[in-house]
């Protein structure tokens, strides 16, 4: 005999699926929270890992030094608008240059907060100064140390990529890192500022940089 196809939006098919997603969540199965996705600011929607296209580009490394009492840190970042959103510094536990530090808090420059010294093994000892910002709620690694660490998510862009709240609230995101930068340089934090070749995120379907963005999931 004919095997009867179905098509997945049939009103049989839909029913059943509502069905099961319904006592699924009953049974607290599935539950609604936010988590990152890749988000293109242009459609106004999430993309999948398969539509993103990570090429080398040429772009630039910058270092910050975020100052604590009676010492600081300098932390090297492809994305200083971000800083905005950090909730915390990370070193690798095993590296001695840092180990009296964790623990102790720095000042997040432009912004005054206080944000903790942290140690984990993620953090690349060789990598730039051995100390990492953390900002959990814009990038994926970050994100996966706030869990383990308990750290706050701090969202400091819009679904279009402009900053909300505080001094630079409206601006798109590279515009705030043109601002940001001249800002840290006036007040003496910007340590250096180098080329440095970088995998860019770019959406498949627009071409623009894609932002982990916080979104509500299931």
């Amino acid at each position: 005999g004919q095997k009867a196809g179905y098509f997945t939006m049939d009103a049989q098919m839909s029913r059943a699926v509502v069905e099961v997603f319904v006592r699924l969540h009953e049974q607290g199965l599935i539950y609604r929270g936010k988590r990152l996705v890749n988000w293109d600011p242009q459609l106004g929607t999430a993309v999948s890992d398969l539509e993103v296209d990570s090429e080398e580009e040429n772009g630039r490394i910058w270092e910050i030094r975020y100052p604590g009492d009676g010492f600081s840190m300098t932390v090297a970042t492809t994305r200083p608008e971000t800083m905005l959103g950090d909730v915390a510094v990370a070193v690798n536990p095993k590296d001695e240059r840092y180990a009296a530090l964790v623990g102790k808090q720095v000042t997040l420059p432009l912004t005054g907060r206080r944000i903790p010294v942290i140690a984990d093994e993620y953090v690349d000892r060789e990598f730039g100064t051995g100390c990492v910002k953390i900002t959990p709620a814009h990038d994926f690694n970050d994100y996966a140390i706030g869990q383990r660490h308990k750290l706050p998510l701090i969202q400091i862009l819009t679904l279009e990529a402009k900053i909300k709240g505080g001094a630079y609230d409206g601006l798109d995101r590279f515009a705030a890192r043109k601002q940001i930068l001249s800002d840290l340089k006036e007040k003496d934090l910007l340590v250096s500022d180098k080329p440095y070749k970088l995998r860019v995120p770019r959406s498949g379907r627009t071409g623009v940089i894609v932002e982990p963005m916080l979104t509500d999931q299931w």
